[in-house]
């Protein structure tokens, strides 16, 4: 595919505020990137994974103590995911960055083009470019590990990694009796059940709502503030759950995520860091710039997590009503009968 660079007729000026319709929110990458974990090899770690013996009573007579019991070992797992490669690139040629002064459309006097720099306005949008597939490829990416420089490294995201605590919904909606199971099967892997946060997306949190309203719950809105994301919280039997507006989640899933065990991981080239902006060769009369960086997901123990799939993707209002008790009815009725 040959470079598309912007020049004057192919990229045209304009005055006005700027308005930008594509996605911009990346709630995931926010709320972990404070965690951000460093490496410098394209294999990283997620943790050893082991079962320690469970509970019983042992039965042991004395004759039988005084032979000692044959040994036995605890054996570790290794858990691992990759980094994986983003880049983009953009270029503007001198006569654009020249021409900045020409405007197109309707304008008034004394106006300017806005952006007035557009090298600065398309570096900008390929930033957010590469957080958007950052953020898809932490929910959704399908792990591959390279095995020539021909084959690229794809990162695991959280949708393929959960597989121990997966609920089937059956094109059902989503209630709160169905995240505290979830909750349950958490806690029946042994592990954490305390500060669970349900990923899910704007169908998914109006079946939660509406269940709450038809059966008299509440769900506790800005709960908790992570990174400047406010969160809303439901709480059951065994634990709190705070609920969070995911993006890029496939149609009727839903994740509830430990957030305490995911970081990204940043495998930095040494002496420009980790995503850099430089420019590349000339070629002519313009300028070419790629930005380049390296990342991949910790998302811990798979079994921290849960996950739901085949959620119904439609959302009915709630319809509910609300009774009143009045004492003595049978009195006031017969009173009532009795003056008429």
């Amino acid at each position: 595919m040959a470079d598309q660079i912007a020049t004057s007729f192919g990229v045209l000026n304009y005055s006005g505020m700027l308005f930008n319709k594509g996605n911009t929110r990346t709630p995931l990458s926010t709320i972990i990137g404070g965690r951000a974990k460093i490496t410098n090899h394209v294999e990283f770690v997620t943790g050893q994974e082991y079962t320690s013996g469970g509970g019983s009573q042992p039965a042991i007579s004395e004759t039988a103590s005084l032979t000692a019991p044959e040994a036995t070992v605890v054996t570790r797992e290794q858990k691992t995911n990759v980094t994986q490669i983003f880049m983009e690139s953009v270029g503007v040629s001198y006569a654009k960055q020249s021409n900045m002064g020409t405007l197109s459309g309707v304008n008034v006097a004394n106006q300017q083009a806005n952006p007035i720099n557009e090298l600065d306005f398309q570096v900008a949008q390929k930033i957010i470019k590469i957080n958007n597939d950052i953020e898809y490829t932490f929910i959704n990416g399908v792990y591959q590990k390279a095995t020539s420089d021909a084959t690229p490294n794809k990162t695991r995201g959280l949708v393929s990694a959960i597989t121990s605590n997966v609920m089937a919904m059956n094109n059902k909606a989503l209630g709160l009796w169905d995240i505290a199971d979830m909750v349950r099967g958490v806690y029946g892997q042994h592990a954490p059940h305390e500060d669970l946060c349900l990923w899910c997306d704007a169908v998914t949190l109006f079946q939660i709502n509406a269940d709450a309203v038809q059966n008299g719950l509440t769900v506790v809105p800005n709960a908790r503030n992570i990174n400047g994301i406010a969160l809303s919280k439901v709480v059951t039997p065994i634990g709190e759950v705070y609920l969070m507006l995911g993006e890029y989640l496939p149609a009727g899933t839903a994740m509830l995520l430990n957030l305490s065990v995911l970081a990204p991981v940043f495998q930095p080239v040494p002496g420009k860091g980790n995503f850099f902006l430089e420019q590349l060769a000339k070629t002519g009369a313009g300028e070419k710039y790629q930005l380049f960086g390296q990342i991949g997901l910790d998302h811990g123990p798979e079994w921290y997590h849960g996950k739901f799939t085949g959620i119904s993707t439609e959302f009915t209002k709630p319809t509910y009503s609300r009774s009143v008790y009045v004492a003595n009815a049978s009195e006031i009725g017969v009173a009532a009968a009795a003056e008429g």
